[in-house]
């Protein structure tokens, strides 16, 4: 071999060698991410939700509960029973909206607002058409949406009641025959007649059964329908409405003398009125 094609195959070598050891660290090199993932990760922020519910906390010692919200309380009560409804009072602990819930067999399904936002009022429960007792709470709410209410009151109106004695009745009939019916309140008693025998007549005692006064009411009407005939005339009759005064509460004794058609009626009566 010629020196001339020895040096030739020596040169070869080393380029071949020389490529190699650089294809090699190309193929070592990290060639990094994508261009699209490049760049540092972000997470987006998180807050926890607000509760717009107020926070409440009890505390008990023994048996007993005490129970407030986020530190509003409110207490009702009834303050004065009138003969035609209830007087409510409500105090909060700082100025509320409140409201009287009430109603028969639960604190439900009537509402009326007192003055306000206050933290004390006051308002009247008009009850004049029933002497039922009814359920009543007071809830309030404040200036930023915290609300409480108040425990459940029971309570009806004032309720009088009337009874009406007849404790004696004669009746002086000169002529003929006479007799006399009694009304009161709804209920009718005929002690003597339409035909009794004169020249004097009397009955039993009696009492009109107990009836509810109506508010503010203070005298009561007993109807008295005297009857009379003298034969051969046909009889005749009359109605004398007698007004009976009503203690507003207790009793009284009333002595009347009362003429019609011929007949007088001699009446002692007894009136009691009694609350509860």
């Amino acid at each position: 071999m010629s020196r001339r094609v020895l040096v030739l195959l020596v040169a070869l070598g080393l380029l071949a060698t020389v490529v190699g050891v650089a294809g090699g660290l190309m193929l070592g090199r990290d060639p990094g991410p994508a261009p699209a993932a490049a760049g540092p990760a972000t997470l987006p922020e998180t807050t926890a939700p607000v509760s717009s519910e107020p926070a409440s906390s009890t505390s008990s010692t023994g048996s007993s509960t005490t129970t407030s919200t986020a530190g509003l309380t409110l207490k009702a009560r009834v303050v004065q029973r009138l003969e035609d409804g209830v007087v409510v009072r409500y105090d909060a602990s700082e100025a509320v909206t409140a409201v009287l819930a009430w109603g028969f067999g639960g604190p439900s399904g009537h509402q009326l607002r007192f003055p306000g936002p206050a933290a004390q009022g006051t308002l009247k429960l008009a009850l004049d058409r029933t002497t039922r007792a009814v359920s009543m709470r007071v809830t309030g709410q404040s200036a930023d949406g915290r609300a409480g209410s108040s425990d459940t009151l029971t309570a009806r109106r004032l309720v009088r009641r009337v009874v009406l004695e007849v404790q004696a009745l004669s009746l002086d009939i000169p002529r003929g025959t006479g007799g006399i019916a009694t009304g009161f309140r709804g209920t009718t008693y005929t002690p003597l007649g339409p035909a009794t025998d004169g020249p004097i007549v009397s009955s039993e005692p009696y009492a009109f059964p107990s009836t509810v006064l109506g508010a503010g009411e203070r005298s009561s009407p007993l109807a008295l329908r005297f009857f009379h005939q003298v034969r051969p005339d046909p009889r005749r009759t009359q109605v004398v409405n007698l007004a009976i005064p009503l203690p507003r509460t207790g009793g009284s004794t009333l002595t009347r003398d009362v003429t019609a058609i011929g007949v007088t009626a001699h009446l002692r009566l007894r009136v009691t009125v009694t609350v509860a």
